[in-house]
């Protein structure tokens, strides 16, 4: 009896693994280009990377409106399916409407009335919000997991990565673990069950499920990764017999935009001292109050006669925060709301100072921190912690004021610095930027994804046994 290796040559002699081989790999990611989401441009990129390195890449994700529910971009399979439930909830709360970069006064209160006070929004948030788990995704759990076994069928798999938010897309992940047993990689966007500030359901009615739940995704995954060394503490916090070496740090990812010295400017006006924040707002953890109220004194100064505060992204629930300074909305400030991902990197170069609040959860981190510094831009950079994961990330560069809500809303001397910082901000080190790319360019991101799955997941050899 003589036993050939009939599959890909993945081994040596001996059964141990060969580096730097192509695999297939399923991604499950609900949110997916041209999502305007976090996750969706990290795992694009990443995905398209994969798939021009010579790996075998296919992405379960949600369907969206016009595209077709297979596509091939960039050599990445992509199967589009489900999320039909989602996407009419977004239509009715006008959740995801994509506004022109520069829109009007009466646009801006226009919307600010509509977030305050849409029926839609109220009844989802008192009623299916209330009853719904895991998340806002549930329904595509069912649609998303179907496809993956028809996919599974017909392709034996090297690897499996779901991908959070939304936590459904790991429940997807758990199910085929369980069922097919194929290596899987569990990627952490934001955390599931400790994620209280920010719940995605009813935390009161579903806490004791939302433990249970993350605890056996953490439990059977193979590898888990976060994107800072303190969200890794905290899962260990909150899950202290998880193997020690079982999470791992994968930071966040810049891809470099695509932006040429032509391209069409968004700002107009001579003479203007652009404050940019890009990013979403969120009361409870990431709240614009101490800006507003910083920058409606900025402008009693004499830098105040050409000073213009610009927000892009989504205000959620931080629409009360405005109300105070409407007067002030479409001529000192300006809500572009979400726009597409060029179009706010483009409002970043062109802008004179970067405005970055810090989150209330100090294990997290704003993805878009990393875009601001690899732009070459000074930040001014708001904490409501002593010292949060923005404030470790630029410590050192003297091109970023880090400061306290606190002292910035008590303290004249912290509010003389900002103000001077704001008038005569320091160049930005090229050094910096060269260390930063190399941490967090495409590159670096997606080796280190690949060497996850090369080093920490062990892989059976495809063998068969034939009698000559």
């Amino acid at each position: 009896m003589i036993v050939l290796y009939l599959g890909r040559p993945k081994y040596q002699f001996g059964y141990l693994p060969i580096r730097n081989l192509t695999m297939r790999i399923l991604i499950l990611a609900y949110s997916y280009s041209p999502a305007l989401t976090p996750r969706a441009f990290r795992w694009t990129a990443v995905a398209e990377w994969m798939a021009s390195e010579g790996h075998d890449v296919e992405v379960v994700c949600a369907k969206s409106n016009g595209l077709s529910g297979f596509q091939v971009i960039k050599g990445v399979q992509i199967h589009r399916v489900g999320g039909g439930f989602r996407n009419t909830l977004k239509a009715w709360m006008n959740l995801e409407q994509v506004v022109k970069p520069k829109p009007n006064k009466a646009m801006v209160k226009q919307a600010l009335s509509k977030r305050s006070s849409s029926l839609v929004r109220k009844l989802y948030s008192f009623t299916l919000k209330n009853v719904m788990w895991p998340d806002f995704a549930a329904f595509w759990y069912f649609s998303a997991f179907r496809k993956s076994k028809e996919l599974i069928k017909n392709k034996p798999y090297d690897a499996i990565i779901s991908v959070s938010i939304p936590f459904t897309g790991h429940l997807v992940g758990l199910s085929l673990n369980k069922r097919y047993m194929i290596p899987w990689l569990v990627d952490i966007g934001d955390p599931f069950y400790f994620m209280t500030e920010t719940p995605v359901n009813n935390h009161k009615f579903f806490g004791k499920l939302n433990f249970y739940s993350e605890e056996r995704v953490l439990e059977k995954a193979d590898v888990i990764s976060v994107t800072t060394k303190q969200t890794r503490l905290e899962y260990y916090k909150h899950f202290p017999y998880l193997d020690a070496n079982k999470i791992s740090v994968i930071p966040p990812l810049f891809v470099t935009p695509d932006l040429q010295k032509g391209s069409k400017q968004l700002f107009t006006g001579q003479r203007k001292l652009k404050l940019v924040y890009a990013g979403t707002l969120y009361s409870r953890i990431r709240s614009p109050a101490v800006l507003l109220k910083f920058f409606a004194s900025l402008l009693d100064e004499p830098i105040g006669e050409k000073a213009e505060l610009h927000f892009f992204g989504e205000i959620n629930d931080c629409a009360s925060c405005f109300q105070e300074y409407a007067h002030l909305i479409g001529e000192k400030i300006f809500l572009h709301g979400l726009v597409m991902r060029d179009d706010a990197l483009q409002a970043m170069k062109e802008a004179e100072i970067l405005i970055n609040l810090g989150n209330q959860t100090g294990y997290q981190l704003p993805s878009k921190v990393i875009e601001y510094v690899m732009l070459g831009k000074p930040v001014l950079n708001i904490s409501p912690l002593p010292l949060d994961n923005s404030e470790n990330l630029f410590e050192g560069i003297n091109s970023i004021l880090s400061v306290t809500e606190d002292s910035l809303s008590r303290d004249l001397e912290a509010y003389a610095e900002v103000r001077n910082f704001i008038e005569a901000p320091p160049p930005v080190s090229p050094d910096v930027i060269a260390r930063f790319s190399e941490i967090h360019g495409l590159q670096k991101i997606g080796q280190n994804y690949i060497e996850l799955l090369e080093e920490k997941i062990s892989r059976e050899p495809v063998l068969k046994n034939l009698a000559i």
